[in-house]
């Protein structure tokens, strides 16, 4: 697959709020062909020319080997970046753009295009030329939709239409940026209202565009305000751009980081309050959410169930979050996150999953986190209502770095099997999706045999390793990076805000019967106090 084809297929992926997550670790490249560590060697190459020679090389030892596209797009991906004008890019991309059949023509020109706006040497493009180049593959692109071959497996005219809208809007944005950056603000400002009006959303790529096009036309103060609005979602440059006009306005640039990062961990939107159901006979709901730091389309879900946590008290609702690889390994995940993902079979994320039994799919950009949020709290009070089929209680105590947990249940029932759940209350990381504050990580899952058993033990110290080990071994095993490296690892768990979750679930159906949370307590010796004990 192209470095163009595989951009299209994520950036679609993101436009459904859904990201596959790759293969368990321990199944990747399980026989890996021969030359795969030396493709892994060349792709860890920092100097270009260096990668482009050593993957040539293997591309000629080994003409017979299955990983031949997959070396060719890195040869192509290295070829592009060492363009050094916007003619050279262009004669590379000939050979791929608009070619073969399918509606993978169109999306070929849109990530053409924004290759050409993104290309690490644009600096030193000539912008009018830039300019040029967008706007033809935009007209190469319409007349790319008038020729059958494109829609050959889409005969219906009305999808075909609406189909095409969608690239026509986003060009609309790509020809702002290239307007703005070739200083014409006000035809920037024209495409961006086009985009708009074609039902665009204000996502961060528009906001930075506008910041661009308000800079362009002289209005500082506008062009500082898209530029923050971009930033908060995490948009490339953009805090570096909102921070020089914000230093350039009040001389303060020691204030700019305070209020960036305010404004990233508030919510977007107002949550509706939680009024406790009248006929609540004591059923807790599980929430449980599998998302990435690493995807953009997490964000909605993150401040959805963010939400969530501010609005229901844990008496009513227990939650859960998961990290899991998606698209891009997590500096959170952890075995333990991955087992919850093997237990449903979940593939992608973000997912929520609501008592076992309820999936909601699909996440969003920030601007759409309310209407997740609603669709999850839609979920979790219709079934406030309904009676347990069991009763929880709960006793957690932690002496240095061992967590000793013991519930009981009123009425066991042979069709439960039951878990317990360590949570960590919040964990700072800005990743891809731009959310900084992630919430009750979940840490450490435990079993229970038995009813009758009713314990489970964590070692943080122990948990910090596996997890640690995990991260290490997910860098040697991605087959889609093999130059990936964590910038940063999550692995420490806070000793601090330890909550425990315990939750019986049907072992057939997989619904769960009840729930229930309680604090991590310190030991008597260790806070000269004794350890909370019951239900929050």
């Amino acid at each position: 697959m192209t470095a163009v084809k595989r951009g299209a297929v994520c950036a679609l992926m993101i436009a459904a709020g859904l990201i596959v997550s790759r293969p368990a670790v321990a199944q990747i490249r399980r026989d890996a062909p021969p030359e795969e560590k030396e493709i892994t060697a060349a792709m860890r190459l920092e100097d270009l020319n260096s990668r482009l020679r050593e993957l040539e090389r293997i591309k000629a030892a080994y003409p017979r080997s299955a990983q031949i596209a997959r070396i060719d797009t890195f040869i192509y991906d290295a070829k592009i970046d060492l363009a050094p004008t916007v003619g050279a890019v262009l004669r590379l991309q000939k050979s791929v753009v608009g070619q073969g059949q399918g509606t993978n023509r169109l999306t070929g020109f849109v990530q053409a295009a924004a290759r050409i706006l993104d290309h690490p040497k644009r600096a030193s493009f000539d912008r009018a030329k830039v300019l040029t180049a967008i706007l033809r593959y935009k007209e190469a692109m319409v007349e790319s939709a008038a020729q059958p071959e494109t829609f050959i497996a889409m005969p219906d005219k009305e999808q075909q239409k609406s189909f095409t809208a969608i690239y026509v809007r986003a060009f609309d944005l790509l020809i702002a940026r290239a307007q703005a950056n070739a200083g014409d603000g006000a035809a920037a400002l024209s495409a961006l209202d086009s985009y708009r009006a074609a039902g665009g959303e204000a996502n961060s790529e528009y906001l930075s565009a506008l910041g661009d096009t308000y800079k362009s036309l002289g209005r500082v103060r506008e062009a500082y305000g898209a530029y923050l609005g971009a930033a908060v979602q995490n948009y490339r440059d953009a805090a570096d751009k909102a921070k020089a006009i914000y230093t350039q306005i009040t001389g303060r640039p020691e204030d700019f980081e305070v209020r960036l990062e305010n404004l990233r961990r508030a919510l977007p939107f107002r949550p509706l309050a939680f009024t406790p159901p009248k006929t609540w006979k004591g059923k807790v709901v599980l929430a449980e959410l599998f998302t990435s730091s690493e995807n953009a389309a997490s964000a909605a879900a993150d401040f959805g169930f963010a939400g969530l946590i501010d609005t229901y008290p844990a008496q009513y609702l227990a939650i859960l979050e998961y990290h899991v690889p998606a698209p891009r390994p997590d500096p959170m995940m952890n075995i333990a996150t991955k087992a919850r993902q093997d237990y449903y079979g979940i593939a992608g994320a973000p997912a929520a999953v609501i008592d076992g039994d309820l999936r909601l799919f699909g996440g969003g950009t920030r601007g759409q986190a309310e209407a997740r949020f609603k669709q999850y709290k839609a979920a979790i009070d219709a079934r406030l209502g309904v009676g347990p089929d069991l009763t929880l209680s709960v006793r957690a105590v932690r002496k240095g770095d061992v967590i000793n947990v013991e519930f009981d249940i009123d009425k066991p029932t042979p069709v439960a099997e039951y878990f317990v759940a360590l949570t960590q209350s919040e964990e700072t990381y800005k990743g891809a999706s731009g959310i900084v504050l992630h919430k009750l990580l979940v840490r450490g899952l435990a079993k229970v045999r038995s009813a009758e058993s009713k314990t489970a033990v964590f070692d943080l110290a122990a948990l910090e390793k596996a997890a640690d080990d995990y991260l290490t071994e997910a860098e040697k095993s991605d087959p889609q990076d093999p130059r990936f490296k964590f910038a940063e690892r999550h692995a420490k768990i806070d000793r601090q805000g330890l909550q425990v979750v315990v939750f019986a679930q049907d072992s057939a159906t997989k619904k769960v019967l009840n729930a229930v949370v309680g604090d991590v307590s310190s030991s008597v010796s260790e806070k000269g106090s004794n350890a909370y004990a019951g239900r929050l």
